[in-house]
């Protein structure tokens, strides 16, 4: 879609190698360089985590058709999940958890859809489309490596990601998991690639062998997910801002393919969702916990943080659903 390296740099394991590798680098250095590390982490939370939600907000409110085709999203969802987040802030301690823990398990699952849109594009661009059996087992690895986020959530000797994630460990009453989970559970994750394998082994013999990108979005999400349970820059940081950066990749494109300056399209698009991103994080977060106390403004991060994320999922379940033609001939052309 944007050119080999590009691809394999946005929708790959190339932007997590080559970042990850500089971060902890500059970590290692200490002092100055540790710094700059730190200066540069919170960058790329800015750069691309909001944006991506903005550029959700863009295709899905910008045309009047998908408003009116999936009204239940645009219009009814927000205002449920606005009521939602209000009253989870007053019972944060009964519904709050509730709510918030919807969020926590459905990310995982959001991740898991997304690279699986992804790893899906490309047979489809090759005018090879997935059957359904073969996109089934090409989804094994990606939805077994998503139970290994909430492994991650409590193993609780680790940061958790946001204030929703981190509520919702405190409210687990149990113990932390024993040290053989993880590694049980990597080497589930391990045995999975057999179904590529055997995918890929069929459409070799058909002549239509899987294209390279497919394995490169398959390896970025396990890379997040397996680095992420004993590394907590991957599990806090890297996996969201390279999930947000692969999002960012494909819409993107989609949005600045056509007539016109390809530059000036580029720029106008990158402009709109970096405004936006940065009024739905961090300027709205920053504005609702002003003045409030710290366990206060806790819970009220993590309402806000719950609110955006389940109405960003349950957006983007419909308005890039493969299944439907419209999207499908978008993507592929």
């Amino acid at each position: 879609m944007l050119g080999k390296y590009a691809d394999a740099f946005c929708f790959g394991p190339g932007a997590t190698l080559v970042v990850a590798a500089l971060l902890f680098a500059l970590d290692r250095l200490g002092g100055v360089a540790a710094a700059c590390g730190a200066t540069l982490t919170t960058s790329l939370v800015i750069l691309f985590v909001g944006p991506h939600y903005a550029a959700t907000y863009r295709r899905a409110y910008g045309s009047r058709e998908i408003v009116a085709a999936h009204p239940w999203v645009t219009i009814a969802a927000p205002i449920v999940l606005a009521v939602a987040a209000w009253q989870a802030v007053r019972h944060p301690t009964s519904f709050g958890i509730l709510f918030f823990a919807l969020y926590v398990a459905w990310s995982g699952y959001h991740y898991s859809g997304q690279s699986l849109g992804l790893a899906m594009l490309y047979p489809l661009r090759q005018g090879a489309r997935l059957a359904p059996r073969e996109k089934r087992l090409l989804a094994l690895p990606l939805y077994l490596s998503w139970p290994l986020s909430i492994v991650g959530l409590l193993r609780t000797s680790m940061p958790a990601r946001s204030a929703a994630h981190e509520l919702t460990r405190r409210a687990y009453p149990g113990p932390e998991l024993p040290a053989w989970v993880a590694p049980v559970g990597l080497g589930l994750l391990a045995l999975s690639f057999w179904a590529v394998a055997v995918v890929a082994r069929e459409r070799r013999r058909r002549g239509m062998p899987l294209p390279w990108p497919t394995y490169a979005v398959l390896s970025a999400q396990v890379l997040w997910f397996s680095v992420g349970l004993y590394n907590p820059l991957f599990s806090i940081t890297l996996a969201p801002v390279f999930h947000s950066l692969q999002y960012l990749g494909l819409t993107s494109w989609h949005a600045c393919r056509g007539g016109g300056a390809p530059v000036r399209r580029f720029a106008t698009y990158a402009g709109t969702v970096v405004l936006l991103g940065l009024l739905v994080n961090p300027i709205a977060a920053l504005l609702l916990a002003h003045g409030r106390s710290g366990s206060e403004a806790l819970v009220v991060s993590a309402a806000l943080t719950t609110f955006i994320n389940l109405h960003h999922f349950s957006l983007d379940g419909r308005i890039w659903r493969m299944r439907e033609r419209q999207v499908a001939t978008a993507l592929s052309s």
